[in-house]
């Protein structure tokens, strides 16, 4: 329903999903849903909700050392507190990120990538593109499809810092 931008049947199966699950033993279905709640509420632009329900799937990832939940519950935050302009915010997710994908090169990737992203909006044109094409790099290897979309961002990037001259 989610992919299909039936959200709000989507966030109403969510709901449901946690209140019927018992407390102990499907952790991971409540976490699920938390996390999908937190990408439905990001979309309606419900940044409070969607930083609750991540939080929660947070909280319980971390209680079960679920790397690769905590991976993607900090990515979301990160792009989340990205789009909100709150920097600070997002390079401390991107931190944790890059602190649970030691051993994941498509996580550490995708921080990176995010890391350039949250850069170029500050303005620190050199950093983001070393960032990106250290990205760029380790997606490829991988054969992950993020590589097009990172090495386009590369790209735009680079146009605008030769279109406007001190921008960055």
């Amino acid at each position: 329903m989610y992919s299909g931008k039936r959200l709000g049947t989507a966030e109403e199966a969510a709901s449901r999903v946690i209140g019927l699950l018992p407390e102990k033993g499907e952790q991971y279905r409540v976490c699920e849903s938390h996390r999908l709640l937190g990408h439905i509420y990001r979309s309606t632009g419900e940044t409070e909700k969607a930083i609750h329900h991540n939080k929660v799937a947070l909280r319980i990832a971390s209680s079960f050392d679920w790397h690769d939940d905590l991976v993607w519950v900090h990515y979301n935050l990160a792009g989340l507190f990205l789009d909100e302009g709150r920097f600070d915010d997002a390079q401390a997710h991107i931190d944790h990120v890059k602190s649970h994908a030691v051993n994941g090169a498509f996580y550490l990737g995708r921080a990176m990538w995010l890391q350039a992203m949250v850069w170029h909006e500050q303005h620190r044109l050199e950093e983001a593109m070393s960032e990106a094409l250290r990205a760029v790099e380790i997606l490829e290897k991988l054969g992950a499809t993020e590589a097009v979309e990172c090495r386009e961002f590369l790209s735009t990037t680079h146009t605008k810092a030769i279109e406007r001259p001190g921008y960055f």
